[in-house]
């Protein structure tokens, strides 16, 4: 996307905001519940997708529709492979979008993803680290009825307005968050845990305490000493409950033929 192309798209956005504020003054595009109602029962039942992992889909029955999913860890701690492995099972079916901002495209190619049944299901980004080059990104594959985007990594984002890494982090999470509600999507984040919450056994996310606030599902992966790893879901805003588990054992990667089943979340008559 070209520098010009960018600037009209803000522009854009910025017109359609100032928009958003004067009809809202003018009281024009509040809603009541049963405009909520008609509209929600008017759509198609929301989707829960199993991810091929098992600790995951056995835990929480996959990932839904319109979830921002943040998983952190320590370096080396397989955040990557994790992440790589639910979106390469989620692409065998339908197609999806890695933002790879983190490797280096030959070690991503002959190490990770070496399943080419996926290739053309699976869209990869790269060089694209602006949040407003991401955001539209996201826009235009979504309209075309994309569902599943991972990004690798928050602290390769670039923001224009938001300086301090506090603000950064803020921004990122608020955007990303408001895209999965606004497109019925799932974003999945890789991030990273503060050295001080490390020092201190505590899985909190590095940058802002908005990231935790965001998110709709936390996870963390911790590793000990030993080399023990154990992946904790610190928050599930969904099926509402905490989970951990222990993933030393790599089998946790599916790599026995990927799910097939789409699992629908059936909701309340209204």
């Amino acid at each position: 996307m070209n520098k010009d192309k960018l600037i009209q798209e803000f522009e854009a956005k910025i017109k359609e905001y100032q928009q958003d504020i004067s009809e809202l003054t003018e009281d024009k595009r509040l809603e009541t519940l049963r405009d909520v109602r008609a509209r929600v029962k008017s759509k198609p039942k929301a989707i829960k997708y199993l991810t091929g992992h098992r600790a995951i889909d056995q835990e929480m029955g996959g990932f839904s529709e319109g979830s921002f999913i943040n998983i952190a860890g320590v370096n080396f701690s397989g955040k990557t492979t994790l992440v790589l492995n639910v979106i390469e099972n989620i692409a065998r079916h339908k197609k999806a979008v890695f933002f790879s901002f983190e490797m280096y495209e030959n070690l991503l190619i002959q190490n990770k993803l070496q399943d080419t049944s996926i290739d053309d299901n699976l869209i990869v980004v790269q060089n694209k680290y602006d949040l407003i080059q991401i955001e539209a990104i996201i826009r235009r594959k979504a309209e075309k009825g994309i569902k599943f985007f991972a990004i690798d990594s928050m602290m390769k984002i670039k923001t224009m307005s938001a300086k301090e890494d506090y603000q950064k982090a803020s921004l990122i999470s608020s955007t990303l968050a408001r895209l999965t509600q606004e497109l019925g999507i799932i974003i999945l984040l890789i991030n990273q845990i503060a050295l001080s919450d490390i020092r201190n056994s505590r899985l909190e996310f590095k940058g802002s305490g908005d990231i935790s606030y965001d998110s709709d599902v936390s996870l963390f992966i911790t590793v000990d000493d030993k080399g023990n790893r154990e992946l904790h879901c610190k928050k599930d805003r969904i099926n509402e409950r905490t989970w951990k588990t222990d993933i030393t054992d790599r089998r946790y990667l599916k790599k026995e033929p990927a799910v097939t089943e789409y699992k629908t979340v059936e909701m309340p008559d209204i």
